[in-house]
């Protein structure tokens, strides 16, 4: 714990240009901790958020561009009602051909957010002749595909992810959670996952990446609505929970208990996904136009909430709330008649700047994170709150040049992109580097990867590239460090076998041998490994009986000690 000074709002442009460490007063700290205040980003933030009255910003979905941008991504964050903009350099966030912003009217857009890190995509060209020349199974003619992000608006930190073997089929429907680690209250691990249905049949499928292993995983799962034409029109996580959005017909999401979504994608098992209908008597044909207009749901306020808007009638907005995240039971909260609407959008509305007016329908953008009573929507180019309860118009305000806009909470604390993921990033290319046998390289990547998270998988991968360079002490010690993590690491036994065979430590060889042999009794390549040690050691028991004296094998050189 610590205290934190007070300070006047004149003295704050002075205060953020000097040193965090100095100014925080710490009896011990973490290294993750350490590392967090020591960010040169984390004073300036974290002072602002004091002199902020608020806790979470409204975003523009579509950043604009700069290539004289110094750093890839630049965001400024507006307290409400302005609206916060996010601007990109493509030429440093991409090393592939960007799409050329007059041929795709949104080449780039923020996808998701959660806990401080925001989720986005830049259309990059693709050469389908090209593809389908290195895979000729490859049927997919398209010209353009995504290229995700991850990235830190405070801190501007950000990571590419790498291309999955099957391309991401719509970009809506790409799902964005993470878990904060609950001893530093940081972002520790984060999952992009995309639910592809297989129309027509009770399949589908989950492209995930997991960002502790920094890998795209393909995990089958089941599709309910047989012959429906899923629409994919979004996706949001509500208390660490994914759910994939149809407007016509409702929501999918993936059950796991705990909301464990990293172990889970480990499992061989099929995902159980649940279709929840949106309320009784809204459902509409696949190709209904315009629903986005017409319809929102997502998460706000504490529940998982369905706002529509009615073309006709007396009633021309309703309110229902999801029950409970385990069910599919909608309650139906607010009505609100068009004589209300209009007397507030006609007035309230052109006065505070909105185009719009009453000329045309409020659409709905989303909810409040916090109060589960107010909703934002949209008329021309004003957004404005209005809360259901008390049925009063709120803030309004102008903005431009886009009409996509998503709520942004701001973090606690910055919150870096999780170290185990470059960690993850290092390991796959020492892999890469073993596989074309440059061994050198392959140990400087391990190691990388080891100094940002150590891993007993990584430290036996450093291992067998050690023994391929004859540096046996090396890969001993390595292959003791993963057993520390992982002590039934098969593999990790044969391994020390081998380089305590070169160092001449047989009987400790053997020792690993035999315990690699109560996990894995029929694994041939150690039974005859096995039987090398021992006729080794019985050769060396006999030389030394013969002699007189008495052969002892251990770490290092056969050591002769000589009898009395």
């Amino acid at each position: 714990m610590f205290i934190l000074f007070t300070i006047r709002r004149s003295n704050y442009r002075i205060l953020i240009r000097i040193p965090s460490k100095p100014l925080c007063r710490f009896k011990s700290v973490s290294k993750r901790f350490n590392s967090i205040i020591s960010h040169p980003h984390f004073l300036p933030f974290y002072v602002s958020r004091a002199f902020s009255p608020s806790s979470w910003v409204i975003l523009d979905r579509i950043p604009r561009r700069a290539t004289e941008l110094t750093h890839p991504t630049r965001f400024q964050l507006l307290n409400r009602p302005k609206i916060s903009t996010c601007t990109i350099n493509p030429k440093k966030l991409a090393d592939d051909p960007v799409t050329d912003p007059e041929r795709s009217k949104y080449p780039t857009a923020i996808l998701q957010s959660s806990n401080g890190l925001i989720l986005f995509t830049l259309s990059i060209n693709r050469d389908p002749q090209k593809e389908h020349k290195k895979n000729p199974k490859s049927i997919l003619w398209k010209f353009t595909e995504e290229s995700l992000f991850v990235v830190n608006p405070i801190s501007y930190d950000w990571v590419g992810l790498p291309k999955p073997r099957s391309p991401i089929n719509k970009r809506t429907h790409v799902g964005f959670t993470t878990r904060v680690d609950p001893e530093t209250g940081v972002v520790g691990r984060f999952m992009v996952v995309e639910y592809q249905p297989l129309i027509g049949s009770e399949d589908g499928n989950l492209l995930c990446f997991v960002s502790d292993t920094g890998k795209w995983v393909e995990k089958s799962a089941n599709f309910m609505l047989g012959m429906h034409f899923w629409r994919a029109e979004g996706a949001f996580e509500f208390e660490g929970k994914l759910f994939w959005v149809d407007l016509s017909v409702g929501l999918i999401t993936w059950d796991v208990e705990g909301n464990d979504y990293f172990r889970e994608v480990e499992s061989k098992e099929k995902a159980v996904c649940r279709f929840i209908p949106i309320p009784k008597g809204r459902s509409k044909r696949f190709d209904t136009p315009g629903l986005q207009n017409e319809r929102w749901v997502g998460g706000g306020g504490g529940f998982v909430q369905y706002m529509e808007v009615f073309k006709e009638g007396q009633l021309v907005l309703k309110c229902w709330r999801l029950k409970d995240c385990g069910g599919d039971e909608w309650s139906l909260m607010y009505k609100v008649s068009r004589e209300t609407v209009d007397r507030f959008l006609t007035s309230e509305a052109r006065r505070r700047g909105g185009g719009g007016g009453g000329s045309k329908m409020p659409k709905p953008c989303f909810v409040h994170p916090f109060e589960a009573d107010v909703a934002y929507f949209q008329t021309g180019d004003c957004i404005f709150s209005f809360n259901l309860r008390t049925q009063q118009l709120g803030t309004a305000d102008m903005f431009t040049p886009h009409q996509f806009v998503i709520p942004f909470v701001l973090p606690k604390w910055p919150s870096p992109i999780p170290k185990r993921l470059y960690a993850a990033y290092a390991k796959e290319e020492g892999n890469e580097c073993f596989k074309s046998q440059n061994f050198t390289k392959a140990i400087e990547c391990y190691s990388k990867s080891i100094d940002l998270s150590p891993n007993t998988t990584t430290f036996a991968n450093r291992a067998m590239a050690y023994l391929k360079v004859n540096k046996y002490q090396e890969a001993e010690s390595d292959c003791t460090e993963s057993l520390k993590l992982d002590a039934n690491f098969f593999k990790v036994y044969w391994r020390r076998a081998l380089a305590r065979k070169e160092l001449d430590n047989l009987k400790g060889a053997l020792e690993d041998v035999e315990f690699g042999l109560k996990l894995e009794p029929e694994n041939a390549e150690v039974i005859k490994l096995r039987d090398e040690l021992k006729s080794m050691l019985e050769k060396v028991s006999s030389a030394g009986s013969e002699s007189g004296t008495e052969g002892v094998a251990r770490g290092g050189i056969d050591v002769k000690v000589e009898g009395n």
